[in-house]
């Protein structure tokens, strides 16, 4: 399984690549064995250093840092590979989703990620509109990158056997469309309030009249929701709504003073 992550990534003897939670090495080792220049970051001191040690005269850096923290350009950049470049990982479940988020948001850094995550996260990338899965994270990823299956790794393949497989996926950041902060902002206005029509979780930031205006331009129906509509409509409501309010007109006009939007 560690060798089809490693061909999965696409790695040439002599490119550099990064990766992130090496621990003891079960993919670090096979991506020096392929001749790979390597670039790991793990956040466990005693296991960087012990990773540092046995690799010793090997092409790997180990940096004993979070990934989601560190200045990953300019540790590229020190080692001669400033990017981008590709990024391969068995992502820890606690800190997947924002991992996620943030190197999707580099494609100046990476050219693609192939990492393993936990089913409910590979779920939500996946989804299409109208499923359980489909929420903001679907849509934020899906502005900055293009993501596809690979495959899943058993239970049986780990130490410990997990209740699920973890899937593998392919990550492929591009650089986000114009617009597309505008319609994240509305996506997340309309998610935070899953259970509600577009028209009730979006009036608080734009107002009723201004909410309902726009739902029948764009051809929508008043008791439309977040989860049926595809990333392309978020575009389109952005676009015709404007900027939010911080607090929303009709916060302001009910308590004369700005609401704490949650």
């Amino acid at each position: 399984m560690a060798r089809r992550i490693v061909d999965a990534a696409g790695v040439a003897s002599g490119e550099t690549l990064v990766e992130v939670g090496p621990g003891r090495g079960a993919l670090t080792w096979p991506l020096l064995e392929i001749g790979a220049r390597v670039v790991a970051f793990e956040i466990d001191a005693r296991l960087a250093e012990a990773l540092r040690a046995e690799a010793a005269g090997r092409p790997l850096t180990v940096v004993a840092a979070d990934a989601l923290s560190a200045d990953v350009g300019a540790v590229l950049a020190a080692a001669g590979a400033p990017g981008p470049v590709p990024l391969v990982g068995n992502l820890p479940y606690e800190s997947a989703t924002p991992m996620l988020r943030s190197f999707a948001r580099r494609p100046d850094l990476f050219s693609k990620l192939v990492v393993m995550i936990q089913q409910e996260v590979a779920d939500r990338l996946l989804a299409r509109p109208g499923g359980a899965a489909y929420g903001f994270l679907t849509l934020d990823i899906g502005a900055h990158a293009a993501v596809r299956r690979l495959f899943d790794v058993p239970p049986r393949a780990f130490a410990r056997p997990p209740m699920v497989r973890s899937p593998v996926v392919v990550i492929l950041p591009r650089a986000a469309r114009p617009g597309t902060e505008g319609a994240l902002a509305v996506a997340s206005a309309a998610f935070t309030a899953r259970r509600k029509t577009l028209l009730n979780g979006l009036s608080p930031r734009w107002g009723r009249a201004a909410v309902a205006a726009v739902l029948g331009r764009l051809g929508l129906p008043s008791f439309a929701r977040a989860e049926e509509l595809p990333l392309s409509r978020f575009y389109e409501l952005s676009e015709a709504l404007g900027p939010p309010s911080p607090a929303g007109p009709e916060a302001l006009s009910r308590r004369g003073a700005p609401a704490t939007i949650r």
